[in-house]
C-alpha cells in the first residue's frame, strides 16, 4: 500500500516524536514520570528517539518512490 497522506503523516509524527524527546531530556514535559522533580528524562527521551526512527522507516517504506 503506497499512500501519500500517511506517508506524511508518519513523518508529522516522526518529528512529533523528535521534539518530545528533546523536551524529555531536558527536562521540560513532565507527563507520565516517577520523579517530576528529576532534572532529565532520559528513558522516555530514549523511547521517544525509538518511536521516531521507527515513524522514519514506516514513511521510507510508505512513500510512493518515482521511476
Amino acid at each position: 500500500m503506497k499512500s501519500t497522506p500517511l506517508a506524511y503523516a508518519f513523518l508529522l509524527v516522526g518529528l512529533l516524536c523528535v521534539v518530545a524527546a528533546v523536551l524529555y531530556y531536558f527536562g521540560v514535559l513532565q507527563f507520565f514520570v516517577t520523579d517530576p522533580h528529576a532534572a532529565h528524562h532520559t528513558t522516555h527521551a530514549i523511547l521517544f528517539i525509538v518511536l521516531a526512527v521507527a515513524c522514519f522507516i514506516a514513511f521510507n517504506f510508505i512513500r510512493p518512490k518515482t521511476a
